[in-house]
């Protein structure tokens, strides 16, 4: 595969991504373990707006456009890794198309308790038993510096 370097500044690279991004159901996220390891999951694609309609305002209000938010169980070992580890990425695919997005970023805890209740849907109580306001319910929120975008059999990557 060929790789090119360009700055998300291309309007290509941002539309191509967002397209990939918003239009998937599930997205994976690594984090590192406490031996140094990769360890990665398949999250719920909170960026995807005809199934998370209630992120559209949150992520207009980012000035880094491929900004992410991700709920997570706080009991969870995945956030004891991005506790100990701020450093993650997030891959968003169409395997049949072979198209792919890799962010690679910073993963920060977000406390805020009125921005849980306004996120917050009834069906997530499935994963979440106590609710909204239970200390097992964590919003995080992934902010990438660097985007590589798998399409056409090449790789472009760019600075955020």
């Amino acid at each position: 595969m060929k790789e090119t370097i360009t700055y998300l500044t291309d309007e290509r690279n941002l539309t191509e991504a967002l397209e990939i991004m918003t239009s998937v159901s599930t997205l994976y996220l690594t984090t590192i373990d406490s031996e140094g390891f990769p360890s990665t999951r398949a999250m719920l694609n909170l960026r995807n707006p005809r199934l998370y309609p209630q992120f559209a305002e949150e992520y207009a209000g980012e000035t880094n456009p491929l900004t992410v938010y991700l709920s997570t169980n706080t009991s969870s070992e995945k956030f004891s890794q991005i506790t100990a580890c701020d450093k993650a990425s997030l891959y968003f695919c169409k395997p049949q198309q072979f198209r792919g997005v890799m962010l690679r970023g910073r993963i920060e805890i977000i406390p805020d308790m009125e921005f849980k209740r306004r996120i917050w849907r009834p069906k997530w109580k499935m994963y979440y038993p106590g609710g909204v306001e239970s200390d097992d319910f964590t919003m995080l929120r992934f902010v990438p510096d660097s985007v590589k975008i798998y399409s056409n059999f090449s790789v472009r990557k760019s600075q955020i």
